[in-house]
């Protein structure tokens, strides 16, 4: 009787040890972000350089994109809308966004917004406030009737339950509006463990994700290779301005 119950308990201890080992080598592992399954195939998938370190003269890169030296303010001198209504706002963030084929991209972003900036941020954005927590930003590529902004709710809040813990936001211009969502999930991790917070963001056109950015550790950015290249630049902005605003935030995951 003696000997089973030894032999149980040593088998116990066996499984408990190889749980814990392995429970330790996932640990170790570096995060990676869930992206939907769509994202998987014809997709181009870009390691992002230059997020971690120094700020001060911060680039970054991902396949041929890259942006100029990130300006801690607003350098812009033309009046557009955005930079016209927030240019007072304490926390900005500004650069030119590279793409292919020379072309480029001016984006401001206003990285948190204090309490008397939320009134304007709802009256601008025609917006109900649910939450004091946004990233907002405009993008001037080179087309003067094609500029772009962009808004995030609740950018790095929890989910208020189980059933609501989507982070949403959108990319507009006069004709045409992205969704933006939140990805709480990571890598072989349970959505139980992972839903209070905001690892990155998918972005949605016509029912059809076209692409995605990773903001934990060096970052990571999807986009579907059949875009059009004006579409690539405008996503590789956004991209940049979230990656950037999480860098402030120093979101690391090992």
């Amino acid at each position: 009787m003696n000997t089973k119950i030894r032999i149980a308990s040593f088998g116990f201890k066996r499984i408990f040890i190889t749980t814990l080992l392995t429970g330790s080598l996932l640990a170790c592992k570096t995060a990676e972000l869930s992206v939907h399954q769509e994202l998987e195939k014809e997709t181009e998938i870009y390691p992002v350089k230059g997020r971690q370190g120094s700020l001060i003269g911060q680039v970054l890169s991902f396949g041929s994109f890259r942006t100029d030296k990130i300006k801690r303010g607003w350098t812009f001198g033309y009046s557009i809308p955005f930079i016209v209504r927030f240019n007072g706002a304490s926390e900005k963030l500004s650069f030119t966004q590279y793409g292919s084929n020379g072309q480029t991209a001016d984006v401001a972003v206003v990285s948190k917004f204090r309490e008397t900036e939320l009134s304007q941020l709802e009256e601008y954005f025609s917006i109900s406030l649910k939450y004091k927590n946004y990233f907002a930003g405009t993008v001037k590529t080179s087309d003067p009737a094609d500029n772009w902004d962009f808004l995030v709710h609740n950018v790095d809040g929890p989910g208020r339950s189980l059933n609501n813990k989507s982070t949403v936001g959108f990319i507009r211009n006069g004709h045409m509006r992205i969704e933006i969502s939140g990805i709480r999930e990571l890598k072989g991790s349970s959505s139980l463990l992972t839903q209070n917070e905001v690892y990155g963001y998918e972005y949605t056109l016509n029912g059809n994700i076209i692409g995605a950015v990773s903001t934990i550790n060096n970052g990571k950015v999807w986009l579907k290779r059949d875009l059009s290249t004006p579409l690539k630049l405008l996503l590789a902005s956004v991209s940049s301005g979230l990656m950037l605003r999480n860098s402030v935030a120093n979101q690391d995951l090992i």
